[in-house]
């Protein structure tokens, strides 16, 4: 065993000491049953809006059950780097304080329930294993200012609950990138322009990507991943996502 995964098993350790699971709702705080799910109470898993109904056949994103297409207009109108995703709960003012938590205010322990949440979904979808799960990275000033990537921390809590290994270091984020939630559409597929960096091409080919990230909202960051991973000509290239915002 090496010494980074020894520090890092430490780590772990030390936050499920200091933070027990289930114990308390990652939501409101209160308290909760050792068998509740998700370590959320009953009210808050109610509330949570899981996406179980009509979505997107290519990206996920949930769809009205009134409108007829299986495609979401985005993915109707344009073309996609990957070859399919899913998110697992809709973006809303409870999400959003659940993913900030994680990334703003250092609450590690949360990227364990997301992940639990998102590998309930991958094997209610039955898709097929993956070969390797890749975590969207952070540019390296970026992580070391946050002091982790949280894509890559909960990737390596789903990596191993559905027994797949995670790959943190074949691409990189070699070009520092504005932050993607005050640009539209267009100027987040400029700002990612160039922004990745396959580190090994041939690991990859005629394999089973899944890229994860923690949010999915124009797809930008993703298709821009994946386009630079298809360099690599892997058999398929999907992605999961935590959460994701509802198109029609």
């Amino acid at each position: 065993m090496g010494y980074k995964t020894m520090v890092n098993d430490l780590l772990e350790t030390l936050l499920d000491f200091v933070y027990p699971r289930n114990i308390h709702c990652i939501l409101c705080g209160e308290a909760i049953e050792k068998t509740d799910p998700y370590s959320l109470c009953t009210d808050c898993r109610e509330e949570v809006k899981f996406i179980t109904a009509r979505f997107c056949e290519k990206c996920g994103k949930p769809l009205e059950s009134m409108y007829l297409p299986q495609k979401c207009p985005d993915c109707i109108q344009n073309d996609h780097y990957f070859t399919k995703g899913f998110s697992c709960v809709e973006y809303d003012d409870k999400i959003k304080k659940l993913v900030y938590d994680l990334k703003y205010y250092n609450k590690r322990y949360l990227a364990y329930h997301m992940a639990e949440m998102m590998t309930a979904r991958f094997v209610k979808l039955g898709w097929d294993k993956p070969d390797v799960i890749i975590p969207i990275p952070l540019h390296p000033r970026k992580e070391r200012e946050r002091g982790f990537n949280q894509s890559a921390l909960i990737a390596k809590y789903v990596g191993k609950f559905i027994g797949v290994p995670v790959e943190c270091r074949i691409i990189l984020r070699t070009r520092e990138t504005e932050t993607q939630n005050k640009l539209n559409k267009e100027e987040r597929k400029e700002n990612l322009k160039n922004a990745f960096q396959m580190m090994e091409n041939e690991k990859f080919t005629n394999k089973k990507v899944l890229i994860l990230d923690d949010i999915y909202t124009t797809g930008s960051t993703i298709d821009a991943c994946a386009k630079e991973l298809g360099k690599a000509k892997p058999k398929e290239i999907n992605f999961m996502t935590f959460a994701t915002g509802r198109n029609l």
